[in-house]
C-alpha cells in the first residue's frame, strides 16, 4: 500500500509537541473520544522522527515553549523542506495575538492546520481542533482507535459462562470490542452473548456487555468480543483513557528504541 492508500484507510496520526497545560489528559481523552489517534510529545528533535516515521502525519506545535521563535521557525521550514517529513501536516498553537507571525505561518509557510490562539478561549480551542481534524480527514475509513494491550499494562478480563469463571488477556481494544485470549480452554459457540464481562485496565475496572464472535481465521489463538452498542458512557470513557495511555505508551517504546 502506498502512504496516501494508509492514511485513507488508517487515518493520521495526530501529535501535540510541548502541550500547552490547558491541553490537559481530560480535554486530550475528549479529542480520542471523536476517535482521532492522538498522541503527546515533549521533545522536538524526537518529534522530527516520528514524523519521519510516520509520513502524512498531524503535528500541532507549542511555539510558546521549548525553543524561541526563531528557532521554531527554522525547525518547521526544515520539517517542511526535508523529503522524509514534508508530508507532515504542522499546526501551530500559541498565546502570542500577534498578527505578523500568524501571517508568517499561514502566508509564507502555507502551514495546512491552522495558526489557533489559545487565547480565544479552551472550547474555542478544542472547537478548531476537533474542526481541524475533520478537515484533513485524520480518521481515514477507521471508525475506532484502537490501541495494542502491552504486557506491562496488565490489561485482563474475567466472564462466568455456563457457571464456570474464566479469565483472559486482552490483546488489544476500542470501544467498538476487543480482541482477547483466555487463559484455559473455554467451550463457547460463535456468536455467544455474555452479558457481564469485567474489564481490568491498568486497575480501573469496568463491566461490558456484548457477542463473542469467535477465533480469529488466521490467528486461532486470539478471539474477537464485540461490545453492546452503544456502549454505555462509564465503560466508554474508561476504555478511552485506557487508550490515551496505552498510545503514550506505544510513543515512549518507539522513541526510546529509536533515540541518538
Amino acid at each position: 500500500m502506498t502512504t496516501d492508500e494508509i492514511i485513507a484507510a488508517r487515518g493520521r496520526k495526530v501529535f501535540f509537541l510541548y502541550p500547552h497545560s490547558v491541553l490537559n489528559e481530560e480535554l486530550l481523552v475528549e479529542i480520542l473520544e471523536n476517535e482521532y489517534e492522538i498522541y503527546c510529545i515533549r521533545d522536538h528533535e524526537a518529534a522530527a522522527r516520528v514524523a519521519a516515521a510516520w509520513p502524512g502525519s498531524i503535528v500541532f506545535v507549542n511555539i510558546d515553549e521549548g525553543l524561541r521563535e526563531l528557532q521554531w521557525e527554522a525547525w518547521i521550514r526544515h520539517l517542511i523542506d526535508a523529503p522524509e517529513t514534508a508530508s507532515t501536516r504542522l499546526g501551530i498553537m500559541t498565546y502570542n495575538p500577534n498578527p505578523e507571525l500568524a501571517h508568517k505561518y499561514l502566508m509564507e509557510l502555507m502551514i495546512p492546520c491552522g495558526f489557533i490562539q489559545l487565547k480565544l478561549g479552551l472550547a474555542e480551542g478544542k472547537r478548531i481542533i476537533l474542526k481541524t481534524l475533520e478537515a484533513n480527514e485524520a480518521r481515514g475509513r477507521r471508525r475506532y482507535v484502537r490501541a495494542r494491550c502491552l504486557d506491562n499494562q496488565k490489561a485482563t478480563f474475567n466472564v462466568n459462562i455456563k457457571e464456570t469463571f474464566h479469565t483472559g488477556s486482552i490483546l488489544d481494544i476500542s470501544v467498538a470490542g476487543m480482541a482477547f485470549r483466555f487463559d484455559d480452554a473455554v467451550n463457547i459457540k460463535p456468536n455467544s452473548l455474555l452479558t457481564d464481562v469485567q474489564l481490568r485496565m491498568r486497575g480501573t475496572l469496568c463491566r461490558v456487555s456484548g457477542t463473542f464472535v469467535g477465533a480469529m481465521r488466521d490467528q486461532p489463538d486470539r478471539s474477537l468480543f464485540m461490545f453492546d452498542s452503544p456502549l454505555p458512557e462509564e465503560p466508554r470513557i474508561k476504555i478511552h483513557r485506557f487508550i490515551f495511555n496505552a498510545l503514550q505508551d506505544e510513543l515512549a517504546e518507539f522513541v526510546k528504541s529509536n533515540s541518538g
